[in-house]
């Protein structure tokens, strides 16, 4: 079972050291990874808690560099938010940086007012979303070439090539977020709005998707029994980490 952490790196009390406690805590607990959250810029509807978030790539950087052993996640980035090509060679650099050690969660966004200060169109962010994936990944296996509605290119070289190119946990809770998730990802990651029910319908329909939801820790059970292959959960203190380290790990 896969047993991740969200860190404190968004809300009113975020703050450096709870960011370095709480990841410091779930390594030396054995938990098998930590993620953080992205939103850039927002508007009154999404200031609590959102208003005040650390850049995610960052904090991951930081936190692989005073680390050994636990894997970093995005729990999500915003993908038709940024520059694929850009992100793409983020996500390898940490990649490389980290031996390893990444899983970019990815998610198409919700939050209307944080695309129109962006400049991005909110409407046809989804096929954006599928285009920028399949980029990344055909510069991470050293494509020279790639053809698409909105980016392209020709005898292009990039690098480093991250071995091995970092797993895709897809967010949403849409019927295309779970399409992503089989043919773009590795994992479907959902978390608004979706419960124990949307997940074992979907492991009924399709055995082999991984699901491993972002979740609080009263639902990991109720998860679980429904087909999920961990979960990453999100727990208001890093103090209470041991006794649920206790419970699963």
């Amino acid at each position: 079972m896969h047993l991740g952490v969200i860190l404190p790196n968004f809300g009113e009390d975020s703050t450096s050291n709870g960011i370095r406690q709480t990841a410091e805590a779930a390594e030396d607990l054995s938990f098998d990874s930590v993620w953080a959250t992205e939103h850039i810029i927002v508007g009154p509807d999404a200031v609590d808690p959102y208003g005040r978030v650390y850049d995610p790539l960052v904090v991951l950087a930081w936190v692989a560099a005073f680390t050994k052993r636990i894997g970093v996640g995005t729990s999500i980035v915003l993908v038709p938010l940024h520059h694929p090509i850009r992100l793409a060679k983020e996500v390898a650099t940490l990649q490389e940086l980290s031996h390893g050690r990444l899983r970019l969660g990815v998610g198409v966004g919700w939050h209307e007012d944080e695309f129109r200060f962006m400049g991005f169109e909110f409407r046809g962010r989804d096929r954006r979303a599928d285009e920028a994936l399949r980029l990344m990944r055909a510069l991470w296996s050293g494509e020279h070439a790639f053809r698409g509605e909105h980016w392209s290119f020709d005898n292009a070289t990039f690098a480093p090539l991250p071995q091995p190119p970092p797993e895709l946990w897809v967010g949403g809770r849409s019927e295309r977020a779970i399409r992503r998730a089989r043919e773009l990802g590795d994992v479907w990651h959902p978390s608004r709005g979706v419960g124990p029910d949307d997940v074992r319908r979907a492991k009924e329909r399709f055995p082999e998707l991984r699901v491993v939801p972002r979740t609080t820790p009263e639902k990991i059970e109720a998860f679980l029994e429904a087909g999920a292959e961990g979960a990453v959960v999100s727990i208001p203190d890093e103090r209470l980490l041991p006794d649920f380290a206790r419970q699963y790990r």
